[in-house]
Parts: structure tokens; sequence; C-alpha cells
């Protein structure tokens, strides 16, 4: 269906997208780690991935650059959701099959709201990168209008560099296997170093202050009252800000269109 649809819309070779859903198996799994180990999804560092593999199997083609990284990310980021809903719906007892009712039914209802308000958000993508701020999105098009020419296109230090990261990954998640379960907690995972490359450093600093908080909140009281605490108040203030950021932009639109 995937492969069917790509080409309908995006005139990609069936033989493309059966690769990047090859690739997007693999790709699931190190976000299912990372959002294991460290509650961060990275999507678009993942999309970047597909992006090189397809600037040297498909060079020239931004469109396919661009959708088969979106393919790619979009199976990365729901497989790591799934996770968290089905760990949330244990603590709160609920069943598997449930869970699976309720998503069927929130994606049906969910697509024509995101719709709705990208479009009221979002007129036309001129905004994106001006008025409506989107770092993942300009990344998306920049490495895609750059390996739309082939990977020689990408500086000789990139290439170095993306070998480099890649191995360190690999190695690092050896060494911390072959270590006993004792010393395990003082190796520093690849995810979370990875992680620290990719987001903005406000991000990185909110992540590790409110980390050292919570450790202080854990030593201070017991870790079953720390835990009741911790977790809700931090969600809810994520939630908070998204929602808040949301309104805002949206009472600036209809004030645009007002004058």
């Amino acid at each position: 269906v995937v492969a069917l649809f790509a080409w309908m819309f995006f005139g990609i070779a069936w033989w493309m997208s059966l690769l990047c859903v090859a690739l997007s198996f693999f790709i699931a799994i190190v976000a299912s780690r990372a959002t294991g180990e460290t509650d961060v999804t990275p999507t678009g560092a993942l999309a970047k991935i597909t992006q090189i593999v397809f600037g040297a199997v498909a060079p020239g083609s931004v469109t396919t650059n661009l959708m088969t990284a979106s393919m790619g990310s979009g199976v990365a980021i729901h497989a790591a959701d799934l996770l968290t809903d089905l760990k949330s719906g244990y603590l709160l007892g609920a069943r598997p099959r449930q869970q699976f009712l309720a998503q069927f039914f929130g994606v049906m209802a969910g697509s024509v709201c995101v719709v709705w308000a990208f479009q009221l958000l979002v007129p036309n993508y001129t905004v994106l990168g001006d008025t409506i701020p989107a770092p993942a999105a300009i990344a998306w098009k920049s490495v895609a209008e750059v390996l739309s020419q082939g990977l020689d296109r990408l500086p000789k230090s990139a290439r170095v560099l993306v070998a480099v990261g890649a191995s360190l990954g690999v190695i690092m998640v050896l060494i911390e296997r072959a270590l006993p379960a004792s010393a395990r907690k003082y190796m520093p995972t690849a995810t979370g170093l990875g992680l620290a490359f990719t987001l903005p450093f406000s991000n990185a600093q909110s992540m590790f202050l409110g980390a050292v908080i919570a450790l202080a909140l854990e030593n201070k009281y017991t870790a079953e009252k720390s835990e009741k605490w911790v977790i809700p108040v931090s969600s809810g203030i994520i939630a908070g800000e998204s929602l808040t950021e949301i309104a805002v932009k949206m009472l600036e639109n209809f004030h645009l269109l007002a004058h």
C-alpha cells in the first residue's frame, strides 16, 4: 500500500518505496531504543539516514529524497509512540485490544483535526521557517537539495564525520554490553550522546536541569513519592507549553486575517 501510494502521488519507483519500507524497520528499532532510554525520539536525525541512502540511490530527485525520509521518520515516530502508549495503558490497567480500538478511532478523528489545524496555522509553505519555526523541515529541505546531486556534494569532512559517528555508536553499544551489570551505569549511552549533537542546546540544557531536579527529589524523598509527582508535573509543563504555543500562533493568525 505504501509503495502504491508513493508511486501514485509522488512518482517514486515501487522498488524504492519497498526499499524504504525495509529500511524503516531498522530505523524503528533505533527510534524505540532511543525513546526507551531518553524519552526522546530523534526522528529528524533518523530521517537523515534515509536521505543519505536515497541521495545515493536516486541522485537528482528532491521529491524522492524528501518523501522517503518522511516515510521512514513516520514509521519511527509511530513505533516509538506505540511503545509509550502501551506502557501507559499497562500502568492504567488497559487491555491491548482496548488500546488498539482507541487508537484506531483516534487516528480517524485526529486526521481531520490535525489537517484542519495545520491549514489554519500554515496557510502556505512560505511561512515555514519565517513566522512558523520549522527547523526539522528546513533541515530536511536543505539536505535534500544538497543530496539531489549525489553524495559527492557533501563536504569531505561531513562524510568522514558520518563514518566516525556511526562507528562510535556501534563501539559504545558493544562496550556497554561487554561490561558487567554493575559497571554499565557509568558508561554513557550512545543514544544520549547522539541526542546532544542533534538537539538545540536550549532543549539539552532543559533536559539536564530537569534530570538534576528529579534526582535531587529522589534523594530527598522516597522513590515512590518522587515518581508520583515528578512525572505528572513534568508532563503537565510540556503539554501546557505546547498548547499555549499553538493558541498564541492561532491568535496571531486571526489577528493578521482581521487586519
